[in-house]
């Protein structure tokens, strides 16, 4: 598993991304130049690397862009807001759960002391939603924790064991926004598993995801026509429906499905 100064090196001698403008000129010249080969795709992989400590040099090399915006800028209309500070984007991502419908399911039984799990709260928008218009009892697991009271992901950018089992079967919702796609396959199967384990019969699995639909241009394609996703030259295979479909099927019911314009999905799983 590559470290933290191994991570770094990478970013910054390989790749040469040592703040974020030059890796904006590398979006804008060098990416659509490029393919996804077996050798790029497994520099950075996140089951060959801390992926607390990616992302926690991610942060230090691109100050206030935990995602880098010109990768997430609306294809249709305009950001409603300047990007000064960090907290702008992950304000992006409560606009992305409201877009998608995942706060009207929590609005459904706000009035009910339910546990609530979120998978990536980053600055806290969507946790402070479920804290002041719910009566929730909200937890949270990131990778890089940045608010008080997150719990830290594994060094494999999983939820820690010790949660699992603890919590087993007391959550009513696990839900999650603007993250699954930074996943790799494997850790994906292994977050809908664990997301199972921890809801109760009937709970709610809500997530949403980048979907390949055909649309996805050559440069992001490899040798064999699969498509995937950059960032911070880190690749996460972009997953055709049909095999989320196929995974989440084997432990949830598939209740609600949207797709909004860009290819992002979101599923809402009933546990079984």
């Amino acid at each position: 598993m590559k470290t933290r100064d191994q991570i770094k090196r990478i970013l910054t001698d390989e790749l040469g991304f040592k703040d974020l403008d030059a890796y904006k000129k590398w979006i804008a010249e060098v990416r659509p130049t490029i393919q996804p080969t077996p050798e790029r795709i497994a520099k950075l992989s996140p089951d060959a690397i801390d992926n607390r400590a990616f992302w926690r040099v991610c942060e230090e090399l691109f100050g206030s862009d935990p995602v880098c915006n010109v990768a997430v800028e609306p294809g249709v209309g305009k950001l409603p807001f300047a990007i000064h500070d960090a907290m702008d984007p992950n304000r992006m991502n409560l606009r992305l759960a409201r877009s998608l419908g995942v706060t009207a399911f929590l609005d459904e039984n706000a009035h009910e002391r339910l546990h609530t799990l979120e998978i990536g709260p980053g600055y806290g928008s969507l946790k402070h939603y479920i804290e002041t218009q719910t009566n929730h009892i909200y937890t949270g697991v990131d990778v890089y924790p940045r608010i008080p009271g997150v719990v830290e992901t594994t060094a494999e950018g999983l939820i820690p064991r010790k949660i699992i089992e603890g919590e087993r079967g007391s959550y009513s919702y696990v839900v999650s926004t603007n993250v699954f796609q930074h996943l790799s396959a494997k850790q994906r199967s292994t977050y809908f598993a664990d997301a199972c384990e921890l809801l109760h019969p009937g709970g709610l699995f809500i997530f949403n995801i980048s979907v390949e639909t055909g649309k996805t241009p050559k440069h992001a394609r490899d040798r064999e026509g699969n498509a995937w996703i950059d960032h911070y030259g880190q690749y996460t295979l972009m997953p055709k429906a049909s095999v989320l479909y196929d995974d989440l099927s084997k432990l949830y019911r598939i209740l609600y499905v949207t797709q909004r314009y860009d290819g992002v999905f979101n599923f809402v799983c009933g546990k079984n």
